[in-house]
């Protein structure tokens, strides 16, 4: 105690100084600068350490409750442990406007590939980008076992209402799979890191709207989409699944920042069914399970609202969301990216509707 009171006075005294409202007779005026700017970072990383501290203290109790809990529990029942949050950086000055750091790798219009983090991602430009203003990203999953490329080619993205006024960013897979999956060759957090860089490097180059970076993904990549809201909240403002296979670690552990979520899902689909299944030893959630824990995610008021989509599917929506939360389902379809309903036109509808 007595070495912050030290440590205050002697703020206290160096901006009476820098004020004039005392004389320094053994320092300059530049030495009190330096003073002060030591003792303010010195008083922000106490700050910083008091809150982390008393963040693992919180999840260290809550963690011994879950387990006290969990014993009195039945078999398969559990309740979920504390989550592991970042450490609290030191506040950061306030970011001014955008500027380009490097040249811009594809044109207006154009595809390309990029590398970064060890891995590559292929970009798709807008024929109207404006580096003065800034641009929707969305960010596109492909299915197990399927091409980059490929994906890119049929979910025609770019054809779309999201081509016209997005960047869009294809991230490569590795193994042909994503997290969250048992088909998965990367482990727990691996692909999440590499969105997370491969956001940071495209800022970079493109002035892209942070208040409007969206996912989907066919398939697996359905599953990656909702990897994404899951865990990275503070980049994604809403996602989107296409037949996603919502393997259960998909929405495991998950912050609690409200995030938009839509699945388009066929009624009949074979390979990750709309009410659930097993697969490959993994259980694979069903559509109106995932679909209630983001109502309860973003505090929806209860009660949903129907309308047909076309002649042959049906929008349920949840009604008082502080996000939307939405399923199309296609009747009597299988595991299929639809292009009627045009999944891209109808996800790209709701997304823009739910900025951050």
């Amino acid at each position: 105690m007595t070495s912050k009171l030290s440590r205050v006075a002697a703020v206290v005294a160096a901006t009476a100084v820098a004020l004039g409202l005392a004389a320094a007779p053994d320092a300059t005026a530049q030495d009190l600068s330096s003073q002060l700017q030591r003792d303010i970072d010195g008083a922000v990383a106490d700050a910083t350490n008091a809150v982390n501290g008393a963040v693992a203290q919180a999840n260290a109790e809550w963690d011994a409750f879950v387990r006290k809990a969990n014993e009195s529990l039945p078999p398969g029942s559990s309740l979920p442990g504390a989550p592991a949050p970042a450490p609290l950086p030191a506040p950061a000055p306030a970011a001014g406007p955008w500027r380009q750091q490097a040249p811009a790798p594809v044109a207006n219009g154009s595809n390309g590939e990029v590398h970064a983090a060890g891995r590559s991602y292929l970009v798709w430009v807008p024929r109207n980008y404006d580096p003065a203003r800034p641009t929707p990203v969305m960010v596109g999953y492909s299915a197990f076992e399927d091409s980059t490329e490929n994906f890119r080619n049929y979910s025609r993205l770019r054809e779309s209402s999201v081509g016209r006024d997005a960047i869009i960013l294809y991230p490569r897979a590795i193994g042909a799979s994503w997290e969250g999956s048992p088909t998965a060759s990367t482990g727990p957090g691996q692909d999440i890191a590499f969105v997370r860089a491969m956001i940071a490097d495209v800022q970079r180059y493109y002035n892209i709207d942070r208040r409007r970076i969206y996912a989907t993904g066919m398939s697996t990549g359905g599953g990656m989409a909702a990897v994404s809201a899951c865990h990275m909240p503070d980049i994604f403002a809403g996602v989107a699944g296409v037949s996603g296979a919502y393997y259960a670690p998909v929405n495991q552990g998950c912050q609690r920042t409200p995030v938009a979520f839509m699945a388009v899902h066929g009624m009949a689909d074979s390979l990750t069914p709309y009410y659930g299944t097993i697969r490959r030893g993994q259980r694979v959630m069903p559509v109106p399970e995932l679909f209630a824990s983001y109502e309860r995610r973003n505090g929806c008021a209860g009660g949903v609202d129907r309308a047909p989509v076309g002649n042959n599917a049906t929008r349920v929506s949840a009604r008082g969301c502080s996000k939307g939360v939405e399923v199309i389902q296609v009747h009597g379809s299988n595991h299929f990216w639809w292009y009627s309903p045009s999944a891209a036109d109808e996800m790209w509808a709701f997304l823009m509707r739910n900025p951050k």
